[in-house]
């Protein structure tokens, strides 16, 4: 798909009945995998033409960068991303 046809779907499925609903949840999970979840957030948010950044609002990205940031938090992993940020 192109990303104005991508974009299209994701304004579509984003803007349906329900989606604006908090949902409450409780998950354990590995630092290693809480430290590549970090990660694929943080590319997600800087890749652009994908469609999918496009059609949240920067409310949304705010949102996504906070989870972000307590899951590091969380799992005490906040230094070690920096420092890999910093690598990059």
């Amino acid at each position: 798909m192109e990303a104005k046809e991508t974009k299209w779907l994701y304004e579509t499925i984003l803007s349906g009945p329900g989606m604006d609903e908090e949902v409450k949840f409780s998950f354990s999970a590995s630092r290693k995998v809480i430290l590549l979840l970090a990660e694929v957030i943080e590319n997600g948010l800087t890749l652009d033409g994908s469609g999918l950044k496009e059609s949240v609002g920067e409310g949304s990205i705010k949102e996504l960068k906070q989870i972000k940031g307590i899951l590091l938090e969380k799992s005490n992993l906040t230094a070690l991303s920096n420092q890999l940020l910093k690598i990059k």
